[in-house]
């Protein structure tokens, strides 16, 4: 590991905590708080999914327990995050845009950098806080140095994969790698790896002792590719004449998955104090998986970035609800520690803004703009992207200027009826990009790579 002067210790020291383990409950923990307790936290993250895909969104997969989390809770039918991966889990865990977090580019497997070191995580403010933290499923955030690991990032607990992409049943990357951890220690274990982490989850709720609240990120690499899944599921879609069985059957088992962790919450009798959220990471790869939105993974088109997210908390939230209000994945942070009783006072100031009012009571959106990436930002209801910009294979070739609040579907670029809000936005962008703070620098591995991802696990080739 490279050495460096200012450490991950050195600037949580810096972050104020909430003595007590957070007994001292902030207004809003007290005036939302059931019988006095702190509500415990799920989030669902999916990868890849498209839209239309859900049955609650009229999808042609199975999916009921994402369909009942929609049917007990508010859908977010404006909700936004960045068109890939990575950007989007570390906007999701900081509550910052992503070029200021060093992941505005994804993390190839050669890649021995991760998200800046000095970004506090959700997990480390709800440990402040007195939660116990624990991620089951697919980081992507830094895979090789010990210091961009989960486990240093403010989870008690984690288990599963670092990597981007992962075989479901072998748990390797391009054959070679094995990328399959517990707490930073590498495993050979069978199994389908969605149903492996409901196992992990399962097994963690049973056990779970109650003595403080919890906080579970659950991002499943399903359906990201390699499509597989058990070949009973598969068949059923083929037989059915699904135009992409291998995608159907991904993400009908990843439901399943959510499914089995809901009903362990419930068996717990803590059903009713946990709010889950699920959303996608990023439009899906299939443009015609994100109708009627045009734009796909990797655009900053409406299909690219704006996601299915629900979020259920059936003690306060009103079933059936709908909320068609812009936000965005930084919210969650802020939202989730002001529900906690969390501190919010921290060095690096938060993109992210306090969304409950929005979610539960109506209230409008409470962002001015929404960064997309540094190739594309809306402010009110209007949305640039820049002419030129090249994003993991996607480019706009024009600049494009839409009024989404009337033209959701992106049909009419308004761009040469309007250069003075082109300019507008295209100052707001520049002004966003001299706050970009790249990756650290870390040489890239060699050819030939360990066989195993993470560093200090070279004991057990």
């Amino acid at each position: 590991m490279i050495a460096q002067n200012y450490t991950r210790r050195d600037f949580l020291k810096k972050c104020a905590t909430v003595g007590a383990g957070g007994a001292v409950l902030s207004n809003r923990a007290l005036e939302v708080s059931v019988g006095g307790k702190r509500p415990n936290f799920i989030y669902f993250l999916a990868d890849d999914m498209g839209w239309k895909d859900a049955g609650y969104q009229g999808g042609d997969v199975s999916t009921p327990n994402i369909d009942r989390l929609a049917a007990e809770g508010v859908e977010l039918n404006q909700f936004y995050t960045q068109p890939v991966c990575s950007p989007t889990r570390a906007c999701l865990l900081t509550g910052r845009y992503a070029f200021k977090t060093g992941t505005e580019i994804r993390f190839a497997p050669t890649h021995t950098g991760g998200m800046l070191i000095d970004e506090r995580t959700l997990a480390d403010a709800l440990k402040e806080a007195g939660y116990w933290t624990v991620m089951v499923g697919k980081w992507h955030l830094g895979q090789w140095e010990k210091e961009f690991l989960p486990n240093q990032r403010g989870f008690d607990h984690h288990y599963g994969h670092y990597g981007g992409v992962i075989d479901y049943y072998t748990h390797l990357r391009n054959g070679i790698i094995l990328d399959w951890h517990r707490n930073g220690r590498p495993l050979i274990e069978e199994g389908y790896s969605t149903y492996l982490i409901a196992d992990e989850a399962e097994r963690l709720i049973s056990t779970y002792d109650k003595s403080k609240p919890f906080f579970f990120y659950v991002p499943f690499n399903a359906p990201h590719g390699p499509r597989q899944a058990p070949q009973e599921v598969v068949d059923k879609y083929q037989q059915q004449g699904h135009d992409n069985p291998g995608y159907a059957a991904t993400l009908e088992c990843m439901d399943t998955a959510i499914g089995r962790i809901l009903d362990a919450i419930e068996k717990r009798g803590l059903r009713d104090n946990t709010i889950v959220m699920f959303s996608s990471d990023n439009g899906g790869t299939k443009n015609p998986g994100n109708d009627p939105f045009i734009g796909h993974k990797s655009s900053y088109l409406e299909g690219g970035v704006r996601v299915p997210a629900v979020i259920s908390w059936p003690a306060r939230l009103k079933a059936g609800s709908v909320v068609d209000e812009p936000l965005h994945i930084v919210d969650v942070f802020p939202t989730f520690v002001k529900l906690a009783g969390g501190s919010l006072t921290q060095p690096l100031p938060l993109d992210g803004k306090d969304a409950w009012p929005t979610i539960a009571e109506g209230k409008p959106t409470p962002h001015e703009e929404i960064v997309y990436g540094l190739g594309a930002i809306r402010r009110g209801d209007f949305k640039l992207i820049e002419a030129d910009v090249e994003y993991y294979g996607w480019k706009a070739e024009v600049t494009h200027l839409y009024n989404i609040r009337e033209d959701p579907y992106e049909q009419n670029n308004l761009a040469e009826d309007l250069p003075d809000k082109v300019e507008e936005l295209r100052a707001r962008l520049a002004y966003h990009a001299t706050q970009a703070r790249p990756s650290p620098e870390r040489p890239t591995i060699p050819d030939y790579p360990p066989k195993v991802f993470g560093e200090g696990e070279e004991d057990f080739l």
